[in-house]
């Protein structure tokens, strides 16, 4: 009976962890969003690892790229049943040298930001503004897209394995502290003509969306995509 109270406890939990969280932002410079926009959606950069009893994490290629496919896919479908016009691009083909560039400055303004504006660590002149930029070179996602906005997503996500899970109920029977792992989410909307990051999420879920399995990543993604201005 005690045995059965820890494993209800745990996945009680579990369940409560897998609610979402998210921290929206918005650009503090002038926008208004262009009415019958194009968006090009950028193929999603997800890296998917399996955390072991010992608490060590090892990356998962099978995971990470079940989780690339099925991210990009509930993108694609959520943007569509809002009736926007979109376009796909891959970064790993037939890129050009400058949209290359472009996308991996997304990814350092992205670090800087998470690290600035999302962890506590604002700096003085910022506390009241949102004004990150790629500057006006991020209208090379547009040559041959016709894009006005592109949408970025980066994912990170550790999953337990069978160990870890009966390490859990171990410790949670010894009243040590319990590690379940999760996924977080941060995505960006650059205005193709200004540079400007326009929208920005930070998401971060638990077991309940899974982002292996199309139907948890379509449940990531109704959260990443809250106060989406397009």
């Amino acid at each position: 009976m005690r045995n059965h109270f820890i494993a209800v406890s745990i996945a009680a939990a579990l369940v409560m962890s897998a609610c979402a969280t998210n921290n929206t932002k918005t650009t503090t410079n002038s926008f208004q969003a262009k009415q019958a926009a194009k968006t090009l959606v950028v193929k999603p950069d997800v890296e998917l690892k399996i955390l072991m009893a010992s608490g060590l994490q090892e990356t998962r290629a099978d995971w990470s790229l079940s989780g690339t496919e099925n991210l990009a896919a509930a993108l694609e479908a959520e943007l569509k049943s809002r009736g926007a016009d979109i376009s796909v691009m891959n970064p790993s083909e037939g890129l050009s040298a400058k949209q290359t560039q472009i996308i991996k400055l997304n990814d350092a303004v992205a670090t800087t930001s998470l690290t600035y504006d999302f962890m506590g660590r604002g700096l003085p002149t910022k506390k009241d503004k949102f004004d990150r930029t790629l500057g006006p070179g991020a209208s090379a996602l547009s040559i041959g897209t016709g894009s006005d906005y592109a949408l970025m997503v980066r994912a990170r996500g550790s999953f337990s394995s069978g160990g870890k899970i009966a390490m859990n109920i171990a410790m949670a029977a010894l009243g040590g502290p319990v590690q379940t792992g999760g996924t977080q989410l941060y995505a960006t909307l650059v205005d193709l003509k200004t540079g400007d990051i326009v929208w920005s999420n930070l998401a971060s879920t638990a077991l309940g969306s899974d982002l292996r399995k199309p139907g948890g990543a379509d449940t990531v993604v109704k959260s990443l995509m809250k106060d989406f201005p397009l």
